[in-house]
């Protein structure tokens, strides 16, 4: 099988720190925290520790304001991306365009808003809209109406790396030629009672601040939005003559069986992705300049991501520029590594390091260059972006710029 070459040529995003690329790079870049400023903010009547919720976002705009947020949002960052491409959907081939935008979660908002109603009154009705809100691939539905694309469609979950995941998907699409251009990302909506009250009752969430790596490091904060990359061939992109944020060369993926929630570093799932990863490639560990962490400030996941990396670079792992950066946008559950995927390229295209906020003193087993409170300038050729899901789910895929 020839096996071609697949660049990004558009983003769209929906962050707590910016709903377009421009603004994102920018926020990402100066170090803005996306944290709702409630200490304890109320949902449905309950309360919680701090979010990241999505600002100045209108879905009226896309006529999609009756379904749930993360339909809303997947649709807002699909037609962000085709913008950002300069790509004419409606001169393409419909049956040319694939589709891979995932969610963890699906319409957790629509389950917890008509649940109360549809028991009082179970209609067919009410059951339809429900069910076409709920289920994650109703993202890729959506926008496959709206834009009449009749490609491929997959929709894959794998928890917190669904992103990456979605992304891997797509990527796959376009290089075994199943299609010629893709939409792939993820999007996710789960600040609700019930998610919340679940994270909370695990110990997972912080009760104020998102610490990657730091001491004091207490776990994450929910953030809610969506990322969504326009893929194509090389060829393609030259010929349509479109700025190219990057290439994606190559993805790896693991299972770690022991735990629903915990990484167990005997079995060095993340660490085996990445390896698998970079031997495909043809990569070599020297030629990585920077990492674009999963990093989600708990106490076991930021202690097991940095005893993995130092498991696949050695001690070249303590030269090596790398950060989280969901401090900034919270931790966006099923889209976060859509999102971080595009701020990696988006650092890349601009020459910086997105910084790890709240970062102030290092864990003594955190002990690697997490690049602290503040961007640093750096141009960055090859970049690899790692994810981890509950369930044991290890993702990472490569990125080069051209």
């Amino acid at each position: 099988m020839i096996k071609r070459r697949v660049v990004v040529t558009g983003i769209g995003v929906l962050t707590p720190i910016g709903n377009t690329a421009e603004d994102f790079a920018r926020n990402l870049r100066l170090g803005i925290s996306g944290k709702d400023t409630e200490e304890n903010p109320g949902v449905s009547g309950y309360a919680f520790p701090p979010v990241f919720r999505i600002k100045n976002f209108d879905p009226h705009k896309y006529g999609t304001h009756i379904l749930d947020p993360f339909i809303q949002y997947a649709v807002a960052a699909a037609e962000g991306a085709i913008r950002d491409a300069g790509f004419d959907v409606a001169s393409a081939d419909p049956y040319s365009i694939g589709l891979s935008v995932s969610s963890s979660k699906g319409g957790v908002h629509t389950l917890d808003r008509f649940r109360d109603r549809f028991l009082r009154n179970p209609s067919a009705i009410m059951g339809a809209r429900i069910y076409s809100s709920t289920v994650p691939n109703f993202g890729d539905q959506w926008i496959a109406r709206r834009m009449k694309i009749k490609g491929p469609a997959k929709c894959y979950v794998a928890a917190c790396a669904t992103g990456v995941a979605a992304t891997i998907a797509g990527f796959r699409m376009v290089q075994e030629g199943q299609a010629d251009f893709c939409l792939a990302g993820a999007a996710d909506a789960s600040i609700v009672p019930v998610i919340l009250a679940g994270y909370n009752n695990m110990k997972a969430l912080a009760k104020k601040e998102i610490r990657p790596f730091d001491k004091r490091r207490d776990g994450f904060l929910v953030g809610e939005g969506a990322a969504v990359l326009f893929l194509e061939t090389l060829e393609s992109a030259k010929n349509r003559k479109a700025g190219i944020y990057g290439e994606i060369l190559e993805s790896g993926c693991a299972q770690d069986s022991g735990h629903p929630v915990l990484f167990d570093p005997r079995e060095h799932a993340l660490s085996r992705a990445v390896k698998n990863l970079l031997a495909r490639s043809g990569t070599d560990v020297g030629e990585i300049d920077y990492i674009n962490l999963h990093g989600t400030g708990t106490k076991h996941g930021d202690a097991y991501e940095t005893g993995e990396i130092k498991e696949v670079f050695g001690a070249r792992a303590y030269e090596m520029t790398m950060s989280s950066t969901k401090a900034a946008t919270g931790h966006m559950l099923g889209a976060t590594g859509a999102v971080e995927i595009a701020a990696t390229l988006l650092a890349m295209r601009d020459g910086f390091i997105p910084p790890t906020l709240n970062l102030e003193e290092k864990d003594k087993v955190c002990d690697l260059d997490y690049t602290p409170l503040k961007a640093r300038e750096k141009q960055t050729r090859t970049a690899l972006k790692v994810s981890m899901g509950f369930g044991g789910q290890a993702m990472a895929i490569l990125l080069r710029k051209i």
